[in-house]
């Protein structure tokens, strides 16, 4: 069958802090809009970089069923300390309780061609009730002919009505840990 546009909007709000040792605080906030016929907006803060913004703009598609998966591709533009193009693909697989998220990107610098980027924020999660889910997290990320660096760790999350509050902990190579606390809403 087909795949089908998104039946309803939704906007949502989203804000992280992260925190590891011997780095500051950071914190990145993130604003995104899906419409009805599929049409998706996003702008993020200190996401790429820090002092750095990025708006979004693309198409998402999705399929309801007994295995429910969503498409998001999107291409921006970044701007401030960091200053380039992006383009980035967000999906999302669901079977019964379980779930499995990713977000890709690739993004050029226009003045460093070393600074150009990928990166991936993967998830496989489970939810056994309602209100709380647990499962496990990587982020992976590729400056310009360099080698992949990942980060492995574990995140758990409570589901208050249509606020989200997740909590990442990643082990950095070298034994730092990252952490990252989250507050979702969406209507």
């Amino acid at each position: 069958m087909p795949p089908e546009l998104s039946a309803q909007s939704k906007t949502g709000i989203e804000n992280y802090g992260m925190l590891s040792s011997g780095e500051s605080y950071q914190w990145m906030p993130v604003v995104h809009h899906q419409g009805s016929k599929g049409f998706y907006a996003e702008m993020r803060y200190n996401y790429e970089a820090a002092r750095t913004g990025s708006v979004y703009a693309g198409k998402s598609f999705s399929k309801d069923g007994w295995l429910s998966w969503e498409l998001t591709t999107m291409a921006g533009i970044v701007f401030g300390d960091y200053t380039g193009i992006s383009a980035a693909i967000n999906t999302s697989l669901e079977y019964k309780q379980f779930f499995l998220s990713g977000q890709t990107q690739y993004t050029l610098n226009k003045d460093n061609r070393a600074d150009h980027f990928i990166f991936n924020w993967s998830e496989l999660g489970y939810q056994p009730v309602k209100w709380f889910y647990a499962g496990v997290s990587a982020q992976f990320t590729q400056l310009y002919k360099s080698a992949f660096v990942a980060e492995y760790g574990l995140m758990m999350g409570l589901v208050i009505k249509k606020v989200t509050i997740p909590l990442y902990v990643f082990n950095q190579p070298g034994g730092k840990k990252n952490y990252i606390i989250g507050i979702i809403a969406e209507w």
